[in-house]
């Protein structure tokens, strides 16, 4: 893969590689004599931690009631670009920004929420977490946001819906994902939801859905070749919701451990 929206393009890199070049401190000092010398040579360099912490001992312990003086200049040398380096490289840190399409990430609107009556043992945070009803369930707050719409659930649709939701979050970020980056979250929200259907007695959700899973990861309909994830849930034991884990469901324990081998009748990669 060469091409993804995670990857830099050949123009980032090139910038990129202008600004580093541009930034270079290898002979960006001086000597006695004029000439270019490595501006931060190993044997010129201090800890300002260590330093400062020597400096302030040693000034309380002879004026106890004075203020610590600042650091010495030498200390500080480095812990800051070179303001002519810095200067010098304008030019090309312009065009790594312009490159990135780096833009400037706007303020948070701020509004007020009428406050919620807080009871005298403290914080309730059942109650702060259902001031406002929550419908859809978000990528980035997937596991928190889904226990939470299935414990305020009142009927099976509204179970469903959810896991419909979750589902769709599993699957998108399998298929997006880059190598296996994604599986992590992944397993986790698999995890989640395998846990949260058996205790509520409705493995078939699971059930139905880790099958279709399953069939899609071999053969391929999730963004290319994912069978290392199916290894990945067979470890982590993700597969079929049987008798063991909850007795209303009707995988017996053989049909769940059958589930994780992958039949001969699965088109394989090259074949």
């Amino acid at each position: 893969m060469t091409k993804h929206r995670n990857l830099p393009t050949d123009e980032l890199t090139s910038a990129m590689s202008a600004y580093v070049d541009a930034m270079d401190i290898s002979t960006f000092g001086k000597d006695d004599e004029g000439d270019p010398v490595e501006y931060m040579a190993i044997e010129d360099t201090y800890s300002p931690v260590l330093h400062r912490i020597n400096q302030a001992i040693r000034r309380r312990a002879v004026q106890p009631d004075e203020p610590v003086q600042p650091p010495p200049e030498v200390l500080m040398k480095y812990s800051n670009p070179p303001a002519d380096l810095v200067k010098s490289s304008a030019t090309e840190l312009e065009a790594l920004i312009k490159a990135a399409d780096v833009k400037k990430v706007p303020p948070k609107a701020k509004g007020r929420a009428k406050e919620a009556i807080k009871p005298i043992s403290g914080l309730n945070v059942d109650a702060l977490l259902s001031r406002e009803e929550r419908t859809e369930i978000t990528s980035e707050n997937a596991i928190p946001e889904y226990k939470q719409r299935l414990g305020t659930a009142e009927d099976i649709t509204t179970i469903e819906s959810a896991s419909k939701q979750m589902e769709g979050i599993i699957r998108s970020l399998i298929e997006h994902s880059l190598g296996d980056s994604g599986y992590g979250q992944a397993l986790a929200n698999l995890g989640v939801m395998r846990d949260e259907l058996a205790s509520l007695e409705m493995p078939e959700v699971y059930n139905s859905f880790i099958r279709r899973l399953k069939d899609d990861l071999l053969k391929e309909k999730l963004g290319g070749d994912r069978r290392e994830l199916w290894w990945e849930i067979k470890k982590a034991k993700l597969g079929l919701v049987d008798k063991r884990k909850t007795e209303v469901s009707d995988v017996s324990e053989e049909e769940a451990t059958e589930f994780y081998a992958v039949t001969s009748d699965i088109p394989m990669r090259g074949k």
